[in-house]
């Protein structure tokens, strides 16, 4: 189980910036005025900067974490329980109805089709965190699993479409000379346009990917039209896709004998190894966020507090037996609470 980490590390970041004073021209930082009576009066406003827009991301991130960590534990404790019911089931000598497995099957089951939701958007069907682009479905084509599949059969051209709606069809153009470089390359040029993307994976299966939404609006529908090699040329059929999943549970084990059971029991237990595996690494990278973003903030609010304390100091030194300047900076220290400096540092 891996953890896609396209985002800076923390390690990476660098935690000393600070805010530096900018001239009036400047958006954020110390801007001055002139104030009637008074001398100059200077208002401090704080601005942005790269480690609050550092923060804001990291936030962003440690968010969708959590509600992956969250569906995750969940899922680990519905399958727990189907895990425990397959195993009595296995050591009984009841018939095949297999009734005590219903309920325990069926929630686990509707948790997997809730993925989506309950993780906001961050796991796909591999449950592989997904957080700088939307999940995207997984899948191989019958007849093109491989790039020496691909390869063979001479040249051809195919016609590739994404559901109805779309208008004009992928051209993918294949031949016993390319290279794995150019029948990827191929793959990609063509299926641009229909958003699916390429790729060889560890195991060299050759596997294609589409944006998750995009894929359920189209039905999981990918038709393609060949020259009579590597497919049919007298019209566009269905491609014959496997999507890919973690664990895909049936809707009844009802009849199934003790060798079905002894399989899913065993692929229970391979999904909760990889749950676990994936919860640690979470967790893991949770604890380095909020480390960061709690030296981050350390040095930052005491650097502003810092400034603003002097600031106002300089306000009364330079206001003189101005009574409304006083006024304003003793109303102003008054009403100062944690609430407001919180508020001013989110």
């Amino acid at each position: 189980m891996k953890v896609e980490n396209p985002f800076p590390a923390v390690a990476a970041i660098e935690g000393n910036e600070r805010r530096t004073p900018v001239p009036l021209s400047g958006r954020g930082g110390v801007r001055q005025r002139k104030s009637a009576g008074a001398g100059d009066a200077v208002q401090v406003e704080r601005g942005p900067g790269k480690a609050a827009g550092f923060s804001i991301q990291l936030n962003q991130q440690l968010s969708a974490m959590q509600s992956a960590e969250g569906y995750l534990g969940e899922l680990s404790d519905r399958l727990s329980q189907l895990k425990l019911s397959l195993g009595r089931e296995l050591a009984s000598s009841q018939g095949s109805s297999r009734k005590p497995l219903d309920e325990p099957l069926k929630q686990a089951a509707d948790l997997l089709d809730q993925r989506s939701e309950r993780s906001a958007g961050g796991l796909d069907a591999n449950l592989e965190l997904r957080l700088h682009e939307p999940a995207r479905t997984r899948f191989s084509i019958d007849g093109l699993e491989t790039l020496d599949q691909a390869r063979s059969g001479g040249r051809e051209s195919l016609l590739f479409s994404a559901g109805r709606s779309q208008t004009e069809p992928g051209v993918v153009v294949l031949d016993d000379a390319m290279s794995d470089q150019q029948v990827l390359r191929s793959f990609n040029l063509g299926l641009a346009s229909s958003g699916i993307r390429a790729e060889v994976g560890a195991d060299g299966k050759l596997t294609f990917s589409m944006a998750e939404t995009e894929w359920q609006r189209n039905g999981g529908e990918l038709n393609v039209k060949g020259e009579g090699k590597r497919f049919a040329k007298d019209r566009s059929s269905r491609a014959q896709t496997r999507e890919e999943r973690l664990l895909q549970l049936p809707q009844s084990l009802a009849g199934s004998g003790q060798r079905e059971l002894r399989q899913m029991l065993d692929q229970v237990i391979d999904a909760l190894d990889r749950i676990g595996t994936l919860r640690d690494q979470l967790r893991q990278r949770q604890n380095e966020i909020r480390e960061f973003l709690a030296r981050q903030a350390g040095s930052d609010e005491q650097q502003w507090a810092q400034d603003y304390a002097g600031t106002v100091f300089d306000l009364v030194r330079q206001s003189g037996s101005s009574y409304a300047a006083v006024t304003q900076t003793v109303v102003a220290q008054a009403n100062l609470s944690r609430f407001t400096v919180v508020s001013l540092l989110s």
